[in-house]
């Protein structure tokens, strides 16, 4: 059997297990409250820590390239803290999927939701732009709960049967999924804004899309260009909006004011992604710290690190 092949049948494998764990999950954490589904994650996510050796390493590998400032003690406490923060993310997203409106909104605080108000009231068509910061699952929940419902771009997870599940958490709160990439997507975003509805769009990981190089914690990283060029095309209101898990259990969502882009593409990309730089500089500990995010380089930042 090819590396090729294996590899393949591995993510098929996964796929399978991540929908399997997910449905015991739903079982186990049926009976417990929101703190305590919580509890349950951090268990999991600490677990994690300990067994995924690749992701460990990944993790405390970013970290020494984003924070370099801080200890190895530092940094190796923040990784074992971003472990428990998506294990709790994840028996979250697990609970919402019995949860209703009301209990999403008891769950999030809104703060700056007036810049949003002001756009509305002047007609304005609006872009979400946001990261994979805190649990942005739950912020798309939260926005539709609040009266804004998202039609968000995302990337298909590789087992149909997966991204069935995700697809569905979305919709249960109004949140529609466009498939980045997908036949027919820039059809479906214009749709979306001729409707008058709000795009929701992610930019901090590096994927097979068409994208540019821009400064991330100092150091290139390849981003992608759709939500500048479109925001500059449409001529949308890009509006910042972070969300993160506080020390009681809640979750604080803020919405900044609308950026001032510069009209190119590329300078509104690097202008966008410092805007998620400072978000997870506030809270290090809620971002993914295992993704590849600098995997790979431009030529000529390559050879000078060689």
């Amino acid at each position: 059997m090819s590396g090729g092949s294996a590899r393949a049948r591995w993510r098929r494998v996964r796929a399978v297990l991540a929908v399997a764990v997910l449905r015991l999950l739903r079982l186990l954490l049926a009976p417990l409250g929101w703190r305590g589904a919580q509890r349950i994650g951090a268990a999991l996510g600490w677990l994690g820590w300990r067994l995924s050796r690749r992701d460990r390493g990944r993790a405390l590998e970013h970290l020494e390239i984003a924070l370099p400032e801080l200890t190895a003690a530092e940094r190796r406490r923040l990784a074992k803290a971003c472990f428990a923060h998506f294990g709790a993310t994840l028996c979250e997203c697990v609970r919402l999927l019995g949860a209703d409106a009301d209990e999403v909104r008891r769950r999030v605080r809104f703060e700056g939701w007036e810049h949003v108000e002001a756009l509305r009231r002047e007609g304005r068509p609006i872009l979400i732009l946001t990261g994979h910061c805190g649990n942005w699952e739950l912020l798309a929940a939260a926005l539709s709960c609040n009266g804004l419902p998202l039609d968000v771009v995302a990337r298909q997870a590789q087992d149909a049967q997966l991204d069935e599940v995700l697809v569905g958490l979305r919709a249960r709160f109004g949140t529609r999924t466009i498939a980045r990439g997908g036949t027919g997507a820039a059809r479906e975003l214009l749709r979306t804004l001729r409707a008058g509805g709000t795009l929701g769009m992610l930019i901090d990981q590096d994927t097979q899309v068409e994208g540019a190089w821009v400064p991330f914690f100092g150091r290139p990283a390849y981003t992608p260009l759709g939500a500048a060029q479109i925001a500059l095309r449409q001529g949308l209101a890009v509006v910042p909006t972070f969300i993160e898990r506080r020390d009681d259990g809640s979750h604080l969502a803020s919405v900044q004011p609308p950026l001032a882009l510069p009209a190119d593409a590329v300078e509104a990309t690097a202008a966008m992604t410092q805007v998620i730089e400072d978000q997870v500089r506030r809270r290090p500990e809620q971002w993914v710290w295992m993704h590849r995010r600098w995997r790979r380089q431009p030529p000529a930042a390559a050879e000078t690190s060689a």
